[in-house]
């Protein structure tokens, strides 16, 4: 953490240092040009909600107390954080590149401190998951990750939000995309398949079933999220304006949970159904399933690669991986 804030501060001007050593502190100890951490911890919040009010309530301040703190950090620093302008507050250029050096530094300060603290060797890991995903495939699978890992806690956040591991709690997350993202480690753990899918309670009606146009009978239910319904008609002999009418959901887990319900058939995303297909709940129909245009990706900072609870968690995911 010294060494991230020192670099920091030097970047920061040739003669932050002498500026500091006025109000205390000795450029000739590394220790001395650091601010009270209690000043860094007040000027990530209000950087990172923008807004001394919301910071305050974060960390059980007052206002006041919270905006003393940061106009102490910019006397230490001599340089402005922040641009004030109609009871807003903006992190200017050098705050900006302080703040990146901050989070860095209290998150590396803060999984420390849990890495050394009591709790016979136990650790907590906080995964961030859709929400589909992780009341899906990862909610059915999760228990097995604990039975080999009795020692790590595992704590899910449900988000459709962009994960930005600098802003949330997250240790490490599982997103569905097309990959490419920079600064953290990426790991492809697998791809998915659009299927026709139908009520088990419908299989008497389905018996026999050969042609996609025998399908033009049942109500058609879709997900709004994707189109590759069309694509799976179409590569199945079929026309897709002839299934355009009937449910939609903007909900991946209740398009599914509709068609298990008997109200329909429709295309699902097998890594989602899952569960429904094994518990007999969904049965796939006869018919060439398409592949999607996404996959789903690990991510982790990669100052966390290494750590063993990330490692115990990323092994885990490659043997489940390799079975979907």
């Amino acid at each position: 953490m010294r060494r991230a804030l020192q670099t920091k501060l030097d970047q920061l001007g040739p003669n932050a240092l002498s500026k500091l050593e006025p109000v205390g502190f000795d450029s000739n100890r590394m220790r001395r040009t650091l601010p009270p951490l209690q000043t860094l911890i007040a000027f990530e919040a209000a950087a990172r909600l923008q807004s001394f009010t919301m910071a305050a309530a974060e960390l059980n301040l007052t206002q006041p107390a919270v905006s003393q703190q940061v106009k102490l950090l910019e006397q230490r620093l001599g340089v402005d954080l922040f641009r004030r302008k109609n009871n807003q507050i903006v992190p200017t250029e050098q705050g900006e590149r302080f703040l990146e050096a901050v989070t860095n530094a209290l998150n590396e300060l803060g999984e420390t401190v849990q890495e050394l603290g009591p709790g016979s060797g136990r650790s907590t890991l906080t995964v961030s998951l859709l929400p589909s995903f992780a009341s899906t495939w990862f909610a059915t699978r999760c228990g097995s990750f604990l039975s080999r890992n009795p020692a790590i806690d595992l704590v899910t956040l449900s988000t459709v939000a962009r994960t930005d591991f600098g802003q949330e709690d997250a240790d490490v997350a599982i997103r569905w995309g097309t990959g490419g993202a920079r600064g953290v480690y990426e790991e492809r753990l697998f791809g998915e398949h659009h299927l026709l899918v139908a009520s088990a309670g419908l299989s008497p009606a389905l018996d026999g079933l050969s042609d996609i146009d025998d399908l033009k009978g049942f109500p058609f239910l879709h997900d709004t999220n994707f189109s590759e319904w069309r694509t799976v008609i179409e590569v199945n002999g079929g026309n897709p304006d002839d299934f355009e009418h009937g449910g939609y959901f903007g909900d991946s887990s209740a398009t599914q949970t509709a068609i298990a319900a008997g109200q329909g058939i429709g295309v699902v995303r097998n890594i989602i159904a899952e569960p429904l297909l094994k518990s007999g709940q969904l049965i796939a129909l006869p018919f060439q399933s398409v592949p999607g245009p996404f996959s789903y990706f690990f991510l982790c900072p990669e100052r966390r690669i290494e750590q063993p609870r990330v490692q115990a968690f990323l092994t885990w995911l490659r043997d489940e991986a390799r079975s979907a």
